[in-house]
């Protein structure tokens, strides 16, 4: 059997007073929060942009090299 007695304090927002977390610490959570959830909103473009980018460098490297057909 679980000990259930750790899900009251914790559901309740009271686990700061038990547990001795200052304001401090409980700003700092919320904090890695926020950013955890704005690199997630941000990953998409991001990965959309390095795909573009490698594509590009790709293309320039192509045409440097004469591989892509265009010096016929």
């Amino acid at each position: 059997m679980q000990d259930e007695t750790i899900h009251l304090p914790i559901t309740t927002g009271s686990a700061a007073l038990i547990y001795g977390w200052t304001l401090q610490d409980v700003v700092l959570i919320f904090w890695a929060a926020y950013v955890l959830v704005l690199i997630v909103i941000k990953l998409p473009d991001f990965a959309t942009a390095v795909v573009r980018i490698r594509d590009c460098v790709r293309r320039r490297v192509e045409k440097w090299r004469g591989l892509d057909g265009s010096e016929k």
